[in-house]
């Protein structure tokens, strides 16, 4: 078996192996050019080992075609809705768009007129009301179910968004008896 070989069988078991990379992270680590390793891809599709998916992410519902900050902002939005409940900084995102925390903050802004940080308290504050309200769950377990470090912080960090506390939020607004009370 030749180098190539070997490279070609390298990729092939990154990409198997399901973990989270970039082209670009692909590259450095094996010491390959662009044109290396996309020729190596090719092979590798060639040979039906991987499969190409076209994106349709950058056609809106009406037909017409989003722009590429429209379509960085949709996948923002995706992410942070699978993500939220583990990851709270910006950074994280921007890396697994591949694109700059600077320009990740420019784009979402222009498209949406907040920052990715407005979006993510946004997000992560309403999965803590829908957690206080709709969960028998401890505040103690919603704390950790959500990352944060203590419960201490946890009852800060919603306080300060909320203006009360988590118990005192749970007192006022939620009845436990229906799941599917509005937040």
């Amino acid at each position: 078996m030749n180098s190539k070989e070997n490279i070609k069988d390298a990729v092939w078991t990154a990409i198997r192996s399901n973990d989270m990379f970039s082209f670009d992270d692909m590259m450095r680590s094996m010491e390959l050019s662009f044109v290396e390793l996309s020729v190596i891809i090719g092979l590798l599709l060639k040979e039906k080992k991987v499969s190409l998916c076209i994106n349709h992410a950058f056609i809106s519902e009406k037909g017409t075609y989003k722009s590429r900050q429209e379509d960085l902002f949709s996948r923002f939005m995706d992410l942070l809705s699978e993500h939220v409940t583990r990851e709270l900084s910006v950074s994280f995102y921007a890396s697994r768009l591949c694109i700059t925390t600077k320009y990740l903050s420019t784009v979402v802004r222009q498209v949406s007129g907040k920052t990715p940080t407005v979006w993510i308290k946004e997000k992560i504050i309403s999965e803590m009301k829908y957690r206080l309200c709709c969960t028998q769950a401890t505040i103690k377990e919603i704390s950790y179910s959500l990352n944060f470090p203590n419960n201490s912080f946890f009852g800060k960090y919603f306080k300060a968004e909320t203006g009360v506390s988590p118990s005192r939020y749970r007192e006022i607004h939620c009845d436990c008896n229906i799941a599917s009370k509005n937040i």
